[in-house]
C-alpha cells in the first residue's frame, strides 16, 4: 500500500523526467505482460465484479437468491471466456474459482480474503498504472500547454495596431462635441431671433442641407414661410417680428385663440400652423446631431464649410480646431483606431503602446517550449501494448 501510494503522489516537471520514465514504465511493463490478466485489466476486472456482488448481496434473503446465483454464473462464464482465451494464468483462475465458490456458499468473509490475495497479485500491475497517470497527466498538461498557446496567438493576431493613440480618439471626439455645442448654440441663437429675419438668413445661406440639421419636409417648410412673409408684408411686419422659438408654440392653438390673438392672419392660420408645426420638432432642438466623430472626411469637410457661414456663427473656436485636425489630414486614422479600440477595448490599447507584441513572443516561447517538451514522447495509451 505504500508503494502504491507513493506511486499515485508521483509527478512528473520535465521532458528528460518523462523520457526517462518511459523507460522505467516499458522495463516494468515486460515484467508484468508475462503473466496474463495484470496488465490488460482482466484479473482486476473478475475482482471488481465480485466485489459488486458480495457488496450488493450485503443483506441476503431467499427471495435474492435467485439473481444472486445467476449473477454468480455470469461471473464464472466469463472466468472461462477469459482463461480459454490465454488472458489470464492458470493460477489466477483458480483464486477467482475459490473466490466464487465461498461467495455460492454465502460465505462471504472467506471470499474477501481471497479477494484479498488477488488485491496483493494486481498491486504491481496497479503501482504501474499509476505511474502511467502520472505520465499521462504530464503528456495531457503538455498538450494543454500548446493548445492554450495556440489559441491566445490566435486572439491576439487579430487584433491589429491602431493607427493612432487612444488620446487622438478622445480628442477628435471632444473636438467633435464641441462643434456640436457651437452648433447647438448657434441654432438656439437664430431661433430666438425675429421669424423673418432667422428665415431669411437661412433661406439665404449657402449650403442650408449641408448643416445636416433638416429634414427635406422641414427645409421646404422653411423655404414656404420666408416666401409666404415676402409675400405678404402685413405678415412679415406683424406675425414674422416675434421670435420662431416662440411662433411655432402657436402651431399648437385652437382655431379661437389663433384669430383672437391673430385676427390680421386669419385667412392663412391654417397654412401658418400647418408649416410651423412642420418646424417646430427643429426649433425645439430635435433636429439631431451635425457632426459624429465617425463621420467620412468630406462630411466633416461640407458641414464645417456650412456652420461657418452660418449667421453670427464664423467665430466659434470650435470649427478651429476641426479644421486643424483636418488638415493634419489624420482624421481617418483616428477614426479606424477608434473603431480599433471598440472592437478589442483591452487589446487595442496594448497593440499601440507594443506591450502586445511582447505578450505575443511570451505565448511563441510557451508554446515552442512544450512542442520541445512532447517532442519524441509516446502517447500515453501506446504504453500498454
Amino acid at each position: 500500500m505504500a508503494r502504491r501510494e507513493a506511486a499515485e503522489e508521483r509527478t512528473i516537471t520535465t521532458s528528460a523526467d518523462a523520457k526517462a520514465f518511459i523507460g522505467e514504465l516499458r522495463d516494468r511493463a515486460a515484467r508484468i505482460r508475462v503473466v496474463p490478466g495484470l496488465l490488460d485489466g482482466a484479473l482486476d476486472e473478475l475482482r471488481s465484479s465480485i466485489e459488486h456482488i458480495l457488496r450488493a448481496y450485503e443483506k441476503m434473503s431467499r427471495r435474492r437468491l435467485g439473481p444472486f446465483q445467476r449473477d454468480l454464473e455470469a461471473i464464472a462464464k466469463r472466468v472461462e471466456e477469459v482463461e480459454d482465451a490465454g488472458k489470464i494464468s492458470p493460477r489466477h483462475a483458480k483464486l477467482v474459482g475459490q473466490a466464487l465458490q465461498h461467495a455460492r456458499r454465502v460465505h462471504f468473509w472467506n471470499a474477501r480474503r481471497v479477494l484479498a490475495k488477488i488485491e496483493k497479485v494486481l498491486a504491481p500491475s496497479r503501482a504501474w498504472h499509476a505511474d502511467l497517470e502520472a505520465y499521462r497527466a504530464f503528456h495531457r498538461k503538455s498538450s494543454l500547454r500548446i493548445r492554450g498557446a495556440e489559441e491566445a496567438l490566435v486572439r491576439l493576431r487579430e487584433v491589429p495596431k491602431p493607427p493612432a493613440s487612444p488620446e487622438d480618439g478622445a480628442r477628435l471626439k471632444a473636438v467633435v462635441e464641441a462643434c456640436n455645442r457651437a452648433a447647438d448654440e448657434s441654432w438656439s441663437d437664430l431661433t430666438h431671433r425675429p421669424t423673418a429675419e432667422a428665415i431669411a438668413d437661412l433661406v439665404g445661406h449657402p449650403d442650408l442641407e449641408g448643416l445636416g440639421l433638416l429634414a427635406v419636409q422641414e427645409f421646404a417648410a422653411l423655404r414656404e414661410l420666408g416666401d409666404l412673409f415676402e409675400a405678404e408684408a402685413p405678415l412679415k411686419e406683424t406675425i414674422g417680428t416675434q421670435t420662431l422659438a416662440e411662433l411655432v408654440q402657436t402651431s399648437e392653438y385652437s382655431a379661437a385663440k389663433w384669430d383672437r390673438v391673430y385676427p390680421h392672419a386669419v385667412h392663412v392660420r391654417r397654412k401658418l400652423q400647418g408649416l410651423l408645426h412642420q418646424v417646430r420638432p427643429v426649433v425645439g432642438g430635435k433636429y439631431g446631431t451635425a457632426f459624429t466623430a465617425d463621420a467620412p472626411v468630406s462630411l466633416l469637410e461640407r458641414r464645417l464649410a456650412a456652420w461657418r457661414r452660418f449667421p453670427d456663427a464664423e467665430g466659434r473656436g470650435a470649427w478651429g480646431q476641426l479644421a486643424e485636425l483636418r488638415a493634419s489630414e489624420r482624421i481617418p486614422a483616428i477614426q479606424e483606431s477608434t473603431r480599433i479600440y471598440e472592437k478589442f477595448p483591452e487589446l487595442g490599447p496594448r497593440a499601440w503602446d507594443g506591450s502586445l507584441v511582447e505578450e505575443i513572443e511570451a505565448h511563441e516561447k510557451e508554446r515552442a517550449a512544450a512542442r520541445k517538451a512532447l517532442a519524441g514522447l509516446p502517447a500515453p495509451d501506446a504504453l500498454l501494448h
